[in-house]
């Protein structure tokens, strides 16, 4: 069991031109952080030793924001504001998240110069800031911010209730000191919380340091996640090491494969003596050559379909391939190699429509290749390339794993539970499904089939409807009507499901309203909703489940 939870009471390249895209230049994929593997943070609540100047977490300049005041450094009054943030079962600091939001004429503060690199505020918590935010590793940080009235809100990903530390009145002068306690309200425990495409400085279209990526994964609440860089691998052990994370976050070595006129297509765990600039080339005639030599290379490899719907570049595979969910009929075999599929990536947000396809779209077009007898899993990541803008961990999954604490998490945990298919994804909600007391990935008898499904939410996050698809076909459309109760949404259903045929079952939510601002700044706002993969119902209990193939209904 968690020891750190207890129990509680979701591109590939951007634009080119912009930032890249195309063949990989890789970068060297070493890290400045090398000389720090003897600088490991103690098991304090909160504060971590001084942090050399060069120790690569960012540079101080930008740590005040633009039009910041002149403050007099020799006044007795300590102008900086002071946050002070603990976990509300144990009593610690915690990776969280804050928010500051100008009101009232006051305008948003804005750390730094882009949104690829954030700027060090506090050296002694190892604390950065980028835009309106400030993130912290262990929820404390110390800061200059211009006078104004600011509204302070305090996040750690979609487990928590949010924490609304109030509007406060900042002279410049005398800084306020914001104290609070961070509450986890859904209960996952047994599974973790997971990330499986995101970018880092390694990659030739990202300049996010491997500790500051590391940083804004967990105070995302994320606990393991793969890097998936072009066509190299940086090492981000050292990263958490600095940071003082070991107990909450699990790194997976991993690649992006970039073989632009295929698509992109991510490769993880990776053992430690592959280097996927050498091994794993994508010089291959055809995508399975390519796939098989990533298996040879590093044997028990996940591998990911991603960003299958991307059409700007060569780079989405269903697109290429011409696929018709309609017909099910496509221009290359789809291949049956792929072990997981990204059906929502985050980047698609701050991409016109045309150039990557809507969530929706993407996840009925898997749908089409349930109903074809594909089993991959559906995954939802959030290729972040930035820190804000395309914020990791949103979307993010959720996986059943042998022990559930992040400290104590293996990468073979993480394969088990992805080949399973025990696997949901969300960007809010907390969603759980049985058929026939069965898990998803899973083979359920018939014919009857009773469905159990419970959805869990901090009230912070919108929740309307639960929907029940069988065979593609939405079979039910539940109302959430539950109430708040010490900030989480709770909600079970228990319902029959009429079936002449074998059938995939599976659950998702919607909501009308997107997430608040305190998720980042994509182009477009963020959704509420969550997916789990499918029940597989033997309707006829012959012992096997046969597809209903693509108008096939349940």
């Amino acid at each position: 069991m968690r020891r750190a939870r207890g129990r509680a009471g979701l591109g590939g390249c951007l634009v080119a031109g912009l930032l890249g895209c195309g063949p990989a230049t890789p970068r060297d994929a070493g890290t400045d952080l090398g000389a720090l593997d003897a600088i490991v943070a103690p098991d304090l609540p909160w504060v971590h030793p001084d942090v050399p100047d060069d120790a690569g977490m960012g540079s101080s300049d930008g740590a005040i924001p633009r039009d910041r005041p002149s403050v007099d450094r020799e006044l007795p009054d300590d102008p900086r504001v002071n946050v002070l943030v603990t976990d509300g079962l144990r009593g610690e600091g915690l990776p969280c998240k804050l928010t500051i939001e100008g009101v009232e004429g006051t305008r948003d503060p804005h750390f730094g110069e882009g949104d690829q690199r954030g700027v060090m505020v506090d050296r002694d918590n190892r604390a950065i800031a980028t835009g309106r935010w400030v993130l912290m590793p262990r929820g404390r940080a110390s800061f200059m911010l211009p006078p104004g009235r600011y509204r302070f809100r305090v996040t750690r990903g979609t487990e928590y209730d949010q924490l609304d530390l109030g509007v406060v009145n900042h002279d410049g002068r005398r800084g306020p000191t914001l104290r609070g306690e961070l509450h986890r309200v859904v209960n996952t425990e047994g599974e973790v919380s997971a990330e499986f495409h995101v970018h880092s400085e390694p990659s030739f279209d990202c300049d996010v340091p491997l500790e500051q990526r590391v940083l804004s994964l967990a105070v995302e609440g994320v606990e393991v996640f793969a890097s998936t860089d072009h066509d190299i691998a940086g090492d981000f052990r050292p990263a958490i090491r600095f940071l003082g994370l070991e107990r909450h976050i699990h790194w997976m070595k991993g690649d992006e494969i970039t073989a632009d006129g295929f698509g992109h297509f991510g490769a993880y765990p990776l053992p430690e003596a592959v280097d996927p600039a050498r091994d794993l080339t994508h010089d291959e005639p055809n995508l399975m050559a390519i796939l098989d030599r990533a298996r040879r290379v590093a044997p028990g490899v996940i591998l990911q379909l991603n960003h299958p719907m991307w059409n700007e570049y060569p780079i989405g595979y269903w697109s290429l391939a011409g696929f018709d969910p309609t017909t099910g009929m496509s221009r290359m075999a789809l291949s049956s190699l792929f072990d997981t599929v990204e059906v929502w990536n985050g980047h698609n947000l701050n991409e016109p429509l045309e150039f990557n396809a809507d969530v929706d779209q993407v996840i009925d077009t898997w749908m089409a290749t349930l109903q074809l007898g594909f089993r991959a899993a559906a995954v939802g990541n959030s290729d972040s390339h930035r820190l804000t803008h395309n914020p990791p961990g949103w979307p993010h999954n959720y996986l059943r794993v042998a022990n559930d604490d992040p400290g104590e998490v293996t990468d073979a945990m993480v394969t088990m539970a992805l080949r399973a298919r025990d696997v949901s994804l969300t960007s809010g909600p907390y969603l759980q499904l049985r058929v026939n007391n069965r898990r998803p990935g899973e083979l359920a008898p018939g014919p009857e089939a009773r469905v159990s499904v419970e959805v869990q939410a901090p009230a912070w996050i919108p929740l309307d409807t639960v929907e029940i698809i069988a065979n593609r076909r939405v079979m039910a459309n539940l109302t959430v009507t539950a109430t708040p109760e010490r900030g989480l949404v709770r909600q079970r259903f228990e319902l029959p499901l009429p079936l002449r045929r074998d059938a995939w079952v599976l659950a998702r939510t919607r909501a009308r309203a997107p997430l608040d601002r305190t998720v980042g700044a994509p182009a477009r706002p963020m959704p509420s909703l969550a997916l789990t993969n499918p029940v597989y119902v033997d309707f006829d209990n012959n012992g096997r489940y046969e597809p209903p193939g693509i108008q096939g209904g349940p």
